[in-house]
């Protein structure tokens, strides 16, 4: 049986690069068949259903890895599992919890993250918030 510690911030950091360049190719993608769909015409600035997509993309990105095989590119990169705190894949309602307030603790100047630093068990704010945890195998 593999045991799992918590994983390390600069693990975190590196699968966080790792995803944004994945999420990057994903919106451009998007971006391309909005283009197609919009008749060869730039979607215009503000557009809301084109942001609403836009969102709906990443939000599936990391929603769907985390609930069906527990880890994104980046983190099965870098051997690293999200869990819920019974040990297993997150609910499709707590990864989506998890994509959110990970949205929102690494936005706000990665204070988030760094929460990780300070927690006696090394978990960051969103997976404190969502009741889920970001592990490694244990050295």
């Amino acid at each position: 049986m593999r045991v799992l510690e918590s994983a390390s911030w600069w693990k975190r950091l590196v699968a966080i690069v790792y995803d944004t360049l994945i999420v990057a190719g994903l919106l451009m993608i998007t971006g391309f068949a909005a283009l197609a769909i919009n008749g060869g015409q730039a979607v215009q600035p503000g557009t809301l259903w084109y942001q609403i997509l836009l969102v709906i993309v990443a939000w599936a990105y990391f929603t769907l890895s985390w609930w069906r095989v527990g880890k994104t590119v980046g983190a099965r990169a870098w051997k690293l599992e999200v869990r819920d705190l019974s040990g297993a894949y997150p609910s499709l309602q707590r990864a989506s919890l998890r994509a959110i307030l990970a949205l929102l603790s690494i936005g706000l100047a990665g204070l988030g993250l760094l929460w990780c630093l300070i927690d006696p068990e090394g978990q960051s704010a969103h997976d404190r918030l969502s009741g889920t945890q970001l592990l490694q195998p244990r050295k």
